[in-house]
């Protein structure tokens, strides 16, 4: 009866030899004091650290953070190794000339440390103190933030390490995602900014044939040289100084990859003393935008995406709903910087402008609406608006987009009456306060047919009219695209007219025009539509001549201004080829061009 009693005893021996045996032999915990590293402007240092897990004995760890060990830092950074490290305080200043500015997080704790990866980290919050460039002082309080998966080697490598002349490293991960809950600066007299929560992920970035952080060093060197008023910007030195900077930046373009993420509620307050009148109180600028997404956390799932942003300053206030884009790089401008700065003793070359255009892709801007102050005393304040407005490009052709589709809907703006702007003085006789404009063109080369297609060119105004037309070009070959000038000129001139399709809608415009006219001339509205009607009929009859197509298009435009509703013209060349530029330059009347076009005409 007393067995099991004694098997109790070494049951649990057994277990605890066990548990034992599954720790690492040589784990240690340890505590270290005053730890402070030194990386050329930024400083590091951390009153108390408290590390659990590490292969390491204490002073073996210590000398890991020392940067004079002797050892590299890729050295250091592959022996570093803890289940955990916590740290109370961790003081981060980063000192540029008279500039300086220290950030202290609280409670931070770093997990699994191995292999040159930290799995996670995070801190309870902080704060930043420091001055701005005008040396005010700033001060700041950061809210709990988060990571993981940080690549302390890679990252390093892209720090102080180079790759060999001629040779290129793929990208590398650098961070798996990280987040803050927020954070807060005051700029003092300058305003204020804070930010609510931030998400990223998927940095990345690769090793380029200089080392990142002696890069950021030089260019802070020749920021601050240039600042202080160092040698003129004519000096050969100093021109190839940033020559040289210049080109070792923009290698860096394609070797860093931002990934995606989102930040949400930014709001700022800026104030610039120098704006105000003397004895006047600075006007500050208010911002505030809801958030703003890259990557695959943008609507699209890539590019960039600003929404809900509002403005105010100035009397002034207005709002957009969202700006996006899509598709756009800066790709081409980069390699055409590079080609020109890498030529000895030149600059950028902007002889073939076509060069620096930039990979366009898809921009948009949604919910624009703004108010401003009066333009006269007494008069109304002025609010403009846009609904919509979107440029769309197609590949690109030695810069030149081959198919353009650009739209703007509902842009809203206000007739203002002047002494110089008669035009505007009819509007508002006719009761048109404000316009209503939606507007769209859509264009579009097709390489295998040698055409380009006029899809759309449309102008309205909502309670006004609108005028849509389309087109075909032909005989437009690639060379119109050419980075020769004198052969895309060649080019353009050898296009041909195919075929035109125009439609114009009347949706008050014509009746608001004749009444305007009536009541400058003391005469009843339909009398002068009659008159117009027969100025139509009459001068057009002895305009463009008695050929079938004039008559046509005589009696169609007629009939339309004696009722108004909608014309539509379609003509098409006689010629297979189209009408030319040849065709125009022979015609000694311009009425014979109605010889070389079938045209339909009609009015509804």
């Amino acid at each position: 009866m007393f067995a099991p009693r004694q098997r109790r005893p070494l049951g649990a021996a057994l277990a605890l030899a066990m548990l034992a045996m599954s720790q690492p032999l040589s784990a240690a915990d340890f505590q270290l004091d005053n730890v402070r590293m030194e990386f050329g402007l930024v400083t590091l240092s951390a009153p108390k650290l408290e590390v659990k897990g590490s292969p390491l004995e204490r002073e073996a760890f210590r000398s890991l953070l020392d940067i004079k060990s002797g050892e590299t830092a890729l050295a250091r950074i592959d022996r570093l190794s803890a289940s955990e490290i916590r740290a109370p305080e961790l003081v981060v200043e980063v000192a540029q000339g008279k500039q300086k500015q220290v950030t202290t997080y609280r409670d931070v704790r770093f997990s699994d440390i191995r292999d040159g990866q930290i799995a996670r980290g995070e801190s309870a919050g902080g704060s930043l103190a420091g001055q701005n460039p005008d040396g005010g002082k700033l001060s700041g309080t950061l809210l709990a933030m988060r990571f993981e998966g940080l690549d302390m080697r890679q990252t390093a490598r892209v720090l102080v390490d180079r790759v060999p002349a001629g040779q290129t490293e793929p990208v590398r991960p650098l961070l798996r995602r990280a987040e803050q809950d927020g954070y807060s600066i005051d700029m003092g007299p300058a305003g204020k900014i804070s930010f609510g929560r931030a998400t990223s992920r998927d940095m990345a970035a690769g090793v380029g044939p200089e080392p990142l952080g002696d890069l950021l060093t030089r260019a802070m060197a020749l920021s601050e040289q240039t600042a202080a008023g160092g040698a003129s910007k004519d000096d050969p030195v100093r021109r190839e100084a940033e020559k040289r900077m210049g080109i070792a930046l923009l290698g860096f373009y394609d070797r860093v990859e931002i990934g995606s993420g989102e930040i949400r509620d930014m709001v700022m307050t800026v104030v610039d003393p120098k704006a105000a009148k003397p004895g006047a109180k600075p006007d500050p600028v208010e911002i505030s935008i809801a958030r703003i997404a890259y990557g695959q956390d943008a609507p699209a799932k890539s590019g960039f995406a600003l929404e809900g942003l509002r403005f105010a300053g100035g009397g002034a206030r207005g709002m957009v709903d969202s700006i996006s884009y899509v598709g756009f790089s800066y790709g081409p401008v980069v390699k055409a910087l590079l080609e020109d700065l890498g030529r000895p003793g030149s600059g950028p070359d902007m002889s073939d402008w076509r060069r620096y255009v930039p990979t366009l892709g898809t921009m948009r801007l949604a919910g624009l609406t703004v108010d401003a102050p009066p333009a006269a005393r007494g008069a109304a304040p002025v609010k403009v608006g846009i609904g919509t407005f979107e440029m769309k490009a197609g590949e690109q052709l030695n810069g030149i987009p081959t198919s353009l589709s650009l739209t703007l809907d509902k842009l809203v703006a206000p007739i203002t009456e002047g002494a110089g702007n008669p035009a505007a003085k009819d509007l508002i006789a006719m009761g048109i306060r404000s316009l209503d404009l939606s507007a769209r063109i859509d264009l579009a080369w097709e390489a295998a047919r040698n055409e380009l297609a006029i899809r759309q060119i449309a102008l309205g105004g909502a309670g006004l009219a609108r005028l849509e037309a389309s087109a075909t070009l032909g005989n437009v070959t690639k060379d119109l695209f050419s980075n020769d000038a004198a052969l895309a000129q060649v080019a353009a001139l050898g296009a041909t007219a195919r075929g035109l399709t125009a439609k114009l809608e009347n949706f008050g415009l014509v009746e608001k025009l004749i009444a305007n006219e009536a009541r400058k001339a003391g005469r009843k509205p339909d009398e002068m539509r009659q008159q117009f009607a027969m100025i139509a009929s009459l001068g057009l009859a002895s305009i463009l001549g008695p050929s079938d197509a004039a008559k046509t298009l005589t009696a169609a435009v007629s009939r339309f201004v004696a009722k108004p509703g909608t014309l539509t013209l379609d003509a098409k060349a006689k010629s297979a080829s189209g009408l030319g530029l040849a065709d125009v330059i022979t015609i000694t009347d311009p009425t014979e061009i109605l010889d070389k076009i079938e045209l339909k005409a009609d009015a509804q």
